[in-house]
């Protein structure tokens, strides 16, 4: 049976009740616990036991109402503990609260301090309650207590001076919290403890209070004997004669110390990364604004913003795993705090991307010099687990006055400069211009409008046929995704298919993609009898991060739509991101029937020994490859070796980008066994597919 607590829940999300209950049994608590869902169920449930805690989510409703309930256990002198339930995105927002009564904070994705807190929340209520009777009982009985049996009460940590504040008493457990003897203190004044967080003036104002014999109530922070601090929650009671002088203080300690470092490590948290102990995002724009004003003020220590990119990052950390991945991420900060000067603020904003603010350099051709040193430095190999790894890193710059003048909009285009150099290189250093800002701008606008595309039946799909040279036929075509904006026409898959990828739309996009080529393989196959089968490409996103096999199985079995009519197209890249995820997954579609294409071979890593490892059905070689090629030269022959090497492994070959019936005969001398590309046709409409088909055996037969 664990310990009993009752906890009061304020939170409307069954999910994280649940959560809180199974943290609280899992580490030896017993819950009686009641759930609150709103305000007026507060008023009446608040009372009906004698919690031990509030649980108060910060989610809306209970954001907003946080304040209400504060005030409300202060009017009504109702001591309970409130822990809020946060999520890790609000923590520095939230910590405000701890200010206004808010005892502890707690991450709602990482509930491992819930018990804890919980255990020390429930002790220090104990201790007030028997605090604060105590004291009711010394100002009843104050006449008629003996002062050496208050002073041997051995529940707190009690000292006794007489009216100039000299020690005259101290109880064990006085000289257990400080480590100094009772000879030690006797005879002394409280100064031997020297009181790290009060100055002369703080010291003053509490003299004053008790000198009039009224009671003190703080918290003090004291050094001890070793040199070690500890924290007190402090009672100074003053006892006075029958004239009303006074004659003694009695101090009553209470040691907080374990909570003032739990808000400590909260506050460093809020602020701090935790794996580099670098400064996070909300404490580098404090600091930024900070030297903006003094450049403001001054006109001194020009503000200059470098935010840098660790390239390929992902991949490495896909590779080698997370934990390897953070210690590069700990070496890279600490290379760039060896490389900059006392004076740079570092951080670190998120994942792999770190920021450097410089106030000593005076123009933004020494910040390019500067950058170009940096990225030089951070290119020296990092040894990790008997190996070497190199890293590139790519920098955006913005200055203060050319980047904007508010800490916010410096560091967004210090970001936006960033993007701009891993665009162009990765390993450069681009300096942000208002070009880079309306080109930001243009994707953001085409990445909202892209969201409402599919719901606006903007997005459709064009077919391309597929030519079998040896049968003469075509069953074969690829889906080619189309957006026709309403204001911008036709936009390119170049621009909407990267944006498309960042924003998780090419999820949704690609299950439209399906749908639309089971309405074509419908029509063909089912209504006309005549056979066809539809590749559709596959982004990275779409094949790691969802079950593509589970999406074809689901198709199949709603639509009746066979497998074979069914083909995937993946692209060197993607294929060799990581083998032994890939390799299964398409092992799984081959199975089922499902034809599975490697696109644009030649473009990725162009390694003929890859194709023996993947299980495959078809290469499609990249039209970048008929570039040139004539009867007898390098590049012919270089066609022939793919050719003959995708067939000796049972591989079908596409030619990809046919535009010339002169490109067409020599891939039939060559073996090729399919084109595709304007010579046969341009994309077409689905509506447009049967028709081609028709057309097409017609002109064979009139031959």
């Amino acid at each position: 049976m664990g310990s009993p607590i009752s906890v009061l829940i304020l939170e409307n999300d069954s999910n994280s009740v649940f959560d809180l209950v199974r943290e609280m049994k899992a580490n030896g608590l017993s819950p009686l616990y009641r759930v609150v869902e709103s305000y007026p169920s507060w008023e009446t449930t608040v009372h009906e036991e004698d919690w031990d805690a509030i649980i108060c989510s910060t989610r809306e409703p209970f954001h907003s109402e946080i304040p209400i309930y504060l005030q409300y256990l202060n009017d009504k002198k109702i001591d309970i503990p409130v822990i809020l339930l946060s999520d890790p995105e609000d923590f520095a927002k939230n910590l405000s609260y701890m200010k206004s009564g808010v005892n502890d904070l707690i991450d709602r994705k990482n509930l491992l301090r819930l018990t804890e807190v919980l255990e020390r929340e429930r002790r220090e209520l104990v201790y007030r309650k028997e605090k604060n009777t105590t004291e009711i009982f010394l100002y009843q009985s104050l006449k008629e207590i003996q002062l050496q049996k208050f002073a041997l009460d051995q529940a707190n940590i009690v000292s006794i001076t007489d009216a100039n504040g000299i020690i005259t008493y101290v109880n064990e457990a006085f000289t257990k919290a400080t480590g100094y003897t009772t000879s030690e203190l006797i005879g002394q004044n409280h100064r031997i403890l020297k009181s790290a967080d009060k100055t002369k003036e703080d010291w003053a104002k509490i003299w004053e209070i008790i000198q009039k014999g009224k009671v003190w109530r703080g918290e003090i922070r004291n050094l001890k004997k070793d040199g070690g601090d500890y924290w007190a929650d402090t009672t100074i009671v003053p006892f006075t004669r029958q004239d009303g002088s006074i004659f003694q203080y009695i101090a009553i300690h209470h040691d907080i110390t374990d909570r003032k470092l739990a808000e400590q490590q909260l506050t460093h948290d809020a602020f701090y990364d935790n794996l580099t102990g670098l400064p996070n995002r909300a404490l580098f724009l404090a600091r930024i604004e900070q030297k903006i004003f003094a450049y403001n003020a001054k006109n001194t220590g020009y503000p200059i913003l470098f935010c840098i990119n660790i390239d390929n990052f992902k991949r490495i950390n896909h590779s080698l795993g997370n934990e390897a991945g953070d210690q590069i991420l700990v070496i890279f900060s600490e290379r760039l705090k060896q490389f900059s000067d006392n004076d740079a603020i570092i951080t670190r904003l998120g994942a792999d991307n770190f920021s450097i603010l410089l106030t000593h350099l005076l123009a933004i051709d020494e910040g390019i010099s500067y950058a170009m040193r940096l990225l030089e430095r951070l290119g020296d190999p990092i040894p990790l687990g008997g190996y070497e790894i190199y890293l590139t890193a790519s920098c955006g710059i913005s200055a203060f006055g050319l980047g904007g003048k508010e800490a916010d909009v410096l560091l967004r285009n210090a970001e936006i400069a960033m993007f701009h150099a891993k665009s162009q290189k990765v390993g450069t250093v681009s300096v942000f211009n208002q070009a880079m800002q309306e080109k930001i701008h243009f994707q953001l606008e085409i990445q909202n409008d892209l969201k409402k595309a599919l719901t606006h039946n903007e997005i459709f799909v064009f077919y391309q046929p597929v030519l079998d040279l040896k049968e003469n036929k075509i069953g074969h075509w690829e889906a080619l995704v189309r957006w026709r904006h309403p204001q911008r026409g036709m936009v390119s898959p170049a621009e909407f298919i990267p944006l498309a990828e960042d924003s998780g739309l090419i999820v949704p996009i690609t299950r439209f993609v399906l749908e639309q080529a089971a309405n074509l393989i419908d029509e063909v196959q089912t209504k006309q009898g005549l056979p066809i089968s539809i590749a559709v490409n596959l982004s990275p996103q779409v094949f790691f991060d969802q079950n593509i096999f589970h999406w074809i199985v689901d198709l199949h079995n709603r639509r009746g739509i066979p497998y074979t009519s069914l083909q995937v197209e993946i692209t060197e890249s993607l294929a060799m991101k990581n083998l032994s995820e890939t390799v299964p997954i398409l092992s799984n579609l081959i199975d089922i029937g499902v034809k599975v294409a490697l696109d644009d071979f030649g473009t990725g890593f162009s390694s003929l020994s890859y194709l023996e490892k993947l299980p495959l059905s078809i290469v499609k070689i990249d039209k970048s490859f008929l570039n040139n090629v004539e009867e007898g030269s390098k590049e012919s022959f270089l066609l022939i070796s793919i050719i003959n090497m995708a067939h000796d492994l049972g591989y079908s070959v596409v030619a990809e980008g046919v535009e010339e019936l002169e490109q067409l005969e020599l891939l039939r001398s060559y073996e090729c066994d399919k084109i595709q590309g304007y010579w046969l046709s341009k994309p077409i409409a689905s509506e447009e597919v049967i028709p081609f088909i028709k057309q097409f055996y017609a002109k064979q037969e009139i031959k």
